[in-house]
């Protein structure tokens, strides 16, 4: 089914151009509260930049009731640039391999109305394939399953890094939100996100070569392949980490100016609106996915 954005995302894009934050319509014209760089990025550690400014009593009920944050200055961009988006860690990071859970603001979950993300963790670790109904761990390796906007893009940058030498195969692309918790849940300590591009069919897994990361010539044409991807099309395509070391070599995601925010004013703005509407569904950004047949 195709879902159109939710009603507060063009609440929260007037908020946007009236002077809170500038243009929501390129990756490049997205400008920031100057005091979002105090909390975008990590230092030269890894570490985020987590929030240190106080919020008010009502911007923290607010980041609370739509959007399950508990503890604010667990807060962070995720990167320094206008491409970053806020993202929250229930549990802070504090050694550059100390992996923790991430989870981007205002996107599309199993978190339920009212849960925050900290009961949500809690809550992954006791489920089970069982969990779900059948019909919502929804998962395919098709490039037609994503978001109609990328198709042509994501089938030229194959064609193109296949003519280029890689051997590329493609593993999965559309997750839904059910599917995403359940490898989650699968993983019993590796680092997932109930979070991820992939449930706005805006991510792709690709395996690189024979796909084995023990193998050293693997390794290496999969780095080459990482580098090579985020250069087409300019940023248009990104990897998670860096292209030499990651902790998901396979993803690759396409990020969209409107799903995401760039900023803790910003969310704090559009949360205000989305709670005063009857749908908890108000308070997410929704997929652009093919039209069911």
């Amino acid at each position: 089914m195709r879902l159109n954005p939710p009603a507060f995302l063009a609440a929260f894009l007037i908020v946007l151009q009236s002077g809170c934050g500038g243009e929501a319509t390129a990756h490049s014209s997205v400008k920031r509260p100057r005091d979002a760089l105090n909390y975008s990025g990590t230092d030269a550690r890894g570490i985020p930049h987590y929030l240190s400014r106080p919020l008010s009593d009502d911007g923290r009920r607010v980041l609370r009731q739509a959007f399950g944050v508990v503890s604010p200055s667990h807060l962070y961009l995720s990167d320094s640039s206008p491409n970053g988006l806020l993202k929250y860690d229930p549990e802070t990071k504090t050694c550059p391999i100390c992996y923790v859970n991430s989870y981007r603001i205002g996107f599309v979950s199993i978190r339920k109305p009212g849960e925050t993300w900290d009961e949500l963790q809690r809550r992954v670790g006791n489920l089970r394939r069982s969990s779900f109904p059948p019909s919502s761990l929804v998962t395919s390796s098709s490039v037609s399953a994503m978001d109609p906007d990328v198709q042509e893009e994501v089938r030229q940058m194959l064609d193109a890094g296949r003519s280029a030498g890689f051997r590329l195969r493609v593993v999965s692309t559309y997750r839904s939100p059910e599917m995403e918790a359940l490898v989650m849940a699968n993983g019993r300590g590796r680092t997932h996100t109930l979070t991820s591009l992939h449930s706005y069919g805006r991510a792709i897994d690709v395996s690189v070569g024979d796909g084995n990361l023990n193998n050293p010539s693997t390794r290496r044409s999969w780095i080459a392949f990482r580098q090579w991807v985020t250069r087409f099309r300019g940023n248009d395509f990104r990897v998670l980490g860096t292209p030499d070391r990651s902790w998901d070599w396979a993803h690759v995601e396409l990020p969209n100016e409107r799903i995401g925010f760039r900023s803790v004013d910003h969310a704090i703005s559009a949360g205000r609106v989305c709670l005063a509407r009857p749908s908890a569904n108000d308070c997410e950004f929704l997929p652009h996915l093919p039209q069911a047949r």
